[in-house]
């Protein structure tokens, strides 16, 4: 644990007590949980599925920042503010987060869990020996101990919302198509996952945009999944208590803009990497800082964001191409940076490659029955940085530093090598033959990096190879919020 003080000068002052795994911590108001615990100097909170190598707040894999809070488990610990008294809990370990006899997995041999537990041979699917052994999995990987709250579970009524015009993403281009419909006399409603209007751009120094006053602003709800041929798209609240909504119009505009995505390098999965809307959020909102000593790289737009960071108070000791970038250095967090030369920091904040989060559009579009494609046009218009094409991922080249395609699941990249070998190249049975992908992530980095990888290895152009199904929910909906859209969603005949 770090005694190095990650809170930058416009800290709030107020502190609220809070406990990680029974120890008390000083948290700020304002702070999310995952802020509050690096504040604290704690870099891992949560380990790998086969491995058990640490995981932590990233931005690009959701299951670094799940816990169990208050007895509930996987609970996002970004999404989650610090409360005075809030109980949070390492979940994937035992007996106990102190004393964790699964850390002697790390002493397996890579290739003997190769395409994980859930896959072996010795106990054939299908037998009384097979459930036992996925119970056994599930108490293993801390996921299956259930929720201590008791009594009836209250279900939040689901909404229904609809008009002329859907808008998803409340950033600047969200705005501006929202305020050009509203100009035209339509009906508007504009969904955004953030609490406020351009969170993201007002972080990065931008201005706020303005939204009409004739718009219907629906915040902190993540549409996560798009049906009926993109007609009716259904999207979940980030507090539970409040219900789902189901959502249809006569034309979606998707505003969603783009995601950085760590690029294939060995090492990106370690705690200190974070990808720029993560870093730039935490410091401008939370005022605390990814690390004491900050190395960025990026595709072109490095420079502002280490400027931007430098603004806020961050210590940027390095800006850097992303392409330059040979590996990251550490055994349990960030410890340097590989470039032509090595150079020391505890976080790396990349910013770019950038890609598109194509979940709604595939979900939308997509057909088969075994296997779904993307076999026909996608009703859902994209505006902004999300209607640009997806830039290219770096794939390191073969070492004898292998990186991870899924670090959920410990997927590495030695592992899909032995299967392009093999003549296996399809993403969709690379996936169910490694399980790359399914983790809490749902193969969003994990896909786009396998993709990538495959394509560099095998020599297959990229729009040769269709990504994996994406499947709704792309994020996480509680048994009690879908229940609640039982009476606002007809059932199709």
């Amino acid at each position: 644990m770090s005694r190095v003080n990650l809170r930058l000068a416009h800290a709030s002052t107020q502190t609220v007590e809070f406990f990680w795994n029974g120890r008390a911590l000083q948290g700020r108001q304002g702070e999310s949980l995952a802020a509050a615990l690096l504040a604290n100097g704690i870099k891992t909170f949560a380990w790998t599925r086969k491995s058990h190598r640490p995981l932590s707040y990233s931005g690009s894999y959701i299951a670094g920042v799940l816990a169990r809070v208050d007895g509930v488990p996987n609970v996002r610990l970004d999404l989650l503010p610090v409360t005075a008294g809030v109980r949070v809990e390492m979940q994937n370990c035992w007996p106990s987060p102190a004393f964790d006899v699964l850390r002697l997995s790390r002493l397996i041999p890579a290739s003997w869990i190769q395409g994980g537990f859930e896959h072996t041979n010795l106990v054939p699917s299908g037998t009384a020996l097979f459930q036992r052994w996925e119970a056994m999995l599930a108490f293993l990987a801390g996921v299956a101990k259930p929720a201590e709250r008791t009594g009836e579970v209250t279900v939040p009524p689901g909404r229904y919302v609809s008009a002329e015009v859907l808008v998803i993403g409340g950033g600047p281009a969200g705005c501006a198509i929202a305020n050009q419909a509203a100009s035209a006399g339509r009906s508007v409603v504009l969904v955004t996952r953030g609490h406020d209007l351009g969170r993201f751009a007002h972080s990065a120094g931008q201005p706020r945009p303005v939204l009409d006053a004739r718009v219907q602003r629906v915040t902190g709800v993540e549409v996560f999944g798009a049906y009926r041929e993109g007609e009716l798209l259904l999207g979940a609240p980030h507090d539970p208590a409040q219900g789902a909504l189901a959502l249809e119009a006569d034309e979606v505009v998707l505003a969603t803009g783009r995601r950085t995505c760590p690029p294939v390098i060995p090492n990106m999965w370690l705690p200190g990497v974070m990808d720029a809307r993560s870093t730039l959020i935490m410091a401008h909102e939370q005022a605390v800082a990814p690390g004491a000593q900050v190395v960025v790289v990026g595709n072109g737009d490095e420079a502002a964001l280490a400027s931007r960071l430098r603004e806020l108070g961050v210590n940027v000791v390095a800006v850097k191409p992303v392409t330059e970038l040979r590996r990251v250095i550490g055994r349990h967090a960030v410890t340097a940076a590989m470039f032509d030369q090595p150079v020391t920091c505890d976080a790396l904040v990349h910013a770019g490659p950038w890609l598109v989060d194509a979940s709604l559009t595939f979900q939308s579009r997509a057909e088969g029955l075994l296997q779904l494609r993307e076999q026909r046009q996608s009703r859902l218009r994209r505006v902004g940085s999300s209607a640009e094409p997806d830039q290219l991922l770096p794939v390191a080249a073969r070492s004898r530093y292998q990186a991870l395609l899924c670090p959920c699941f410990d997927v590495s990249c030695h592992e899909v090598e032995a299967l392009i070998e093999q003549g296996i190249t399809d993403l969709e049975v690379i996936k169910r033959l490694t399980s790359c992908g399914m983790g809490p992530c749902q193969g969003q980095p994990c896909w786009d990096l396998l993709r990538a990888f495959v394509s560099a290895r095998s020599g297959i152009p990229l729009d040769m190879l269709p990504r994996p199904t994406l499947r709704p929910p792309r994020r996480a909906l509680s048994v009690a919020q879908a229940a609640g859209l039982a009476d606002v969603v007809e059932p199709l005949q």
